[in-house]
């Protein structure tokens, strides 16, 4: 205890505020690559764009990676008074500026670089850039890259420089807590929650927990997927930070255990602010999330039971069901005596209402009661069989579109009404058969081999199939059957007469511009654990990649983490900017699927709000690079 107490101290005593740090001038060149830095062994690559300079650019740039404070030299006019002998200082203004002197040889590797190599102009459908790999450079140390038009922040190379994802995870769910404060982030809010909508004479103490996405919301849909995080980081992360992994899995999933009912049923949130009738279930959801048209509950004094509390909701939601059967599962084979035990309990009373109350057929259920189900079996519980499993599992299967086209192998909704789409859970399926793979119990053997086809085919002829058509491996937002307003925005063809997009689509009756990054990321810890289970190290390059473009290997050069590197995208949430260590929502598209992320001072949720959901699935892509070098 004492230990975990010092940890959080020292912690809380270096999290910095956040500061806007200066943003790119885009009409000017500028290089970008991971602000992060690299593995030894991993993909490594840099972009360079043109700006207006673009046209008159040549073909071929040279870059050169430089140990921190080493410079080429350039032509530039020296004034004779700082020009005097012995002086040992170099003349310090505009020091990146200037042509190469001229007559120096450019392979001479002159100014005390580590690595040269070659920038090269592609003309790709987000428009042209020059792009250069030193996959080979794996010397160890703190480096920039520079060429003539500009340089890279610096960033490291090491053989696991992820540690900081790790730290910065935790820093931010610490500094999420409710009910308590947290200084130099939030007083302490939300200490008296909460009655229900249905009876408000019927008070929980189900104060604690965390807060969503900096705000004052406490959604379980959201935040409960952090238990597999901390579990992961409890067992794999460094091992400096798996105590303090530990306490903040007991300290959410507190929160988790006081809002399930006696019978069984798991509430969905406190303080949404929004009730909503059993029937309207639809108007509840947009691309498979649910919450949408959330407002807020505010206005609440902290002190209990005096009738000023904020609401838990009551409704029926399927999805958060079998969540809480999958963490719970989970934390139960990750978390001491007696918690585990508790943990188990509780997964088994909300197995058993899932089963009373079925949920409606769509296909992030069955992914999710197929996941719950096989996290359920694994932690020994006898409430679900192999029979069971093995319906859900064909049930899923039948979901995937397996027709030869341009793409294929992704997953369809029931009745092919559409292409399953998921802001926050895009990867579900897929992972759902995954699990089958890497547990393959006796008597699913069958089962777990078509699940082996299925994600090998749903990662190689639809997320990588379709990675290729951008310069930085993006995976795809998603497929339409019935894509909505086509004459206002563009969507690709993925073959059978359907669309795709990298991001999601901006005009629909429902409209819901909302950043994409989770959705690329799930997609990236999907290979990442995949690229393991399966041995396909190739997929575990396809992740970094997405990793390494999250934090700052993109078109704005900015990092979508704010713990790190030096540029960042501003971000926007409730606690007055002070939450540490933050992951946004990051880029959606235009119109025409060319990414775009508010690079301004002015705030706009769709890009710029921090959220729960693109940390977790960086902490899974992390866990499973880990080892890999």
């Amino acid at each position: 205890m004492l230990r975990t107490l010092l940890f959080w101290t020292l912690l809380m005593l270096v999290a910095l505020p956040i500061s806007a740090q200066p943003q790119l001038d885009y009409s000017q060149p500028f290089v970008c690559t991971s602000q992060l830095g690299f593995r030894t062994g991993s993909l490594k690559t840099v972009t360079l764009y043109g700006g207006q300079l673009t046209d008159s650019l040549p073909i071929q740039i040279p870059f050169f990676i430089q140990p921190i404070g080493n410079r080429q030299q350039r032509e530039r006019p020296i004034p004779a008074a700082w020009d005097v002998p012995g002086n040992v200082f170099r003349y310090p203004i505009n020091i990146g500026t200037g042509p190469y002197r001229a007559g120096s040889d450019p392979n001479n590797l002159s100014g005390g670089a580590r690595y040269q190599g070659e920038l090269r102009r592609i003309d790709t459908r987000w428009g042209p850039c020059w792009r250069g790999d030193f996959t080979e450079f794996q010397e160890t140390g703190f480096y920039q890259i520079e060429t003539e038009y500009g340089f890279t922040v610096p960033f490291v190379v090491e053989p696991f420089p992820y540690e900081r994802l790790e730290r910065g995870y935790l820093e931010y769910l610490y500094a999420q807590r409710s009910g308590v404060e947290i200084p130099g982030v939030r007083p302490a809010e939300n200490a008296d929650d909460a009655r229900l909508f249905e009876d408000e004479q019927i008070y929980l103490p189900v104060a604690g927990g965390w807060n969503d996405a900096g705000d004052f919301r406490k959604w379980l849909f959201l935040t409960l997927p952090n238990l597999e995080a901390l579990a992961q980081l409890a067992t794999s992360g460094h091992p400096a930070f798996r105590e303090a992994a530990l306490a903040e899995m007991r300290w959410g999933n507190a929160y988790f255990h006081h809002m399930i009912s006696d019978a069984g049923q798991v509430y969905e949130d406190v303080g949404g602010g929004v009730h909503r009738g059993a029937g309207d279930l639809a108007d509840w959801w947009n691309e498979n999330h649910p919450g949408v048209t959330a407002a807020g509950d505010h206005g609440v004094d902290n002190i209990p039971m005096n009738g000023n509390e904020r609401h838990v909701r009551t409704t029926y939601n399927p999805l958060v069901q079998l969540e809480f059967v999958r963490y719970q599962a989970l934390a139960a084979r990750t978390l001491p005596a007696p918690d585990a035990s508790n943990c188990l309990v509780l997964a088994h009373k909300a197995w058993r209402y899932h089963q009373a109350h079925p949920h409606d057929g769509r296909t992030l259920f069955l992914a999710e009661e197929l996941l719950a189900a096989l996290e359920l079996f694994q932690a020994g519980g006898p409430e679900v069989d192999l029979n069971q499993i093995g319906t859900l599992t064909q049930h899923l299967l039948a979901r995937q579109e397996t027709r030869p086209a341009t793409l294929s192998g992704y997953f369809l909704e029931a009745d092919q009404a559409d292409g399953f789409r998921s802001i926050a859970f895009s990867a579900e399926p897929a992972l759902a058969l995954l699990r089958l793979v890497e547990l393959n119990p006796p008597g699913l053997r069958a089962e777990a081999a078509r699940a082996r086809k299925a994600v090998i085919r749903y990662i190689e002829q639809f997320l990588l199939a379709d990675a290729a058509t951008n310069p930085f491996g993006l995976t795809p937002y998603g497929i339409y059957l019935d894509p909505p307003f086509p004459e206002a925005q563009t969507f690709r063809p993925a073959g059978l007469g359907r669309g795709v997009r990298t991001f999601i689509h901006l005009f629909s009756d429902r409209p819901m511009p909302h950043g994409v990054g989770a959705v690329h990321l799930a997609h990236a810890y999907l290979m990442a654990r995949a690229a393991r289970a399966l041995d396909r190290p190739a997929w575990a390059h396809a992740a970094e990649r997405i990793l390494q473009w999250s934090t700052g290997h993109n078109p704005a050069g900015l990092s979508l983490h704010t713990s790190i590197g030096f540029r960042h995208a501003i971000p926007a949430n409730f606690a007055n900017y002070r939450i540490p260590s933050a992951a946004m929502v990051g880029f959606l598209g235009y119109p025409d699927d060319q990414p775009y992320l508010e690079t301004s001072h002015a705030i706009e949720w769709s890009t710029q709000e921090i959220w729960d959901v693109p940390f977790y699935y960086s902490i899974g892509i992390v866990t499973y690079l880990r080892g890999e070098e």
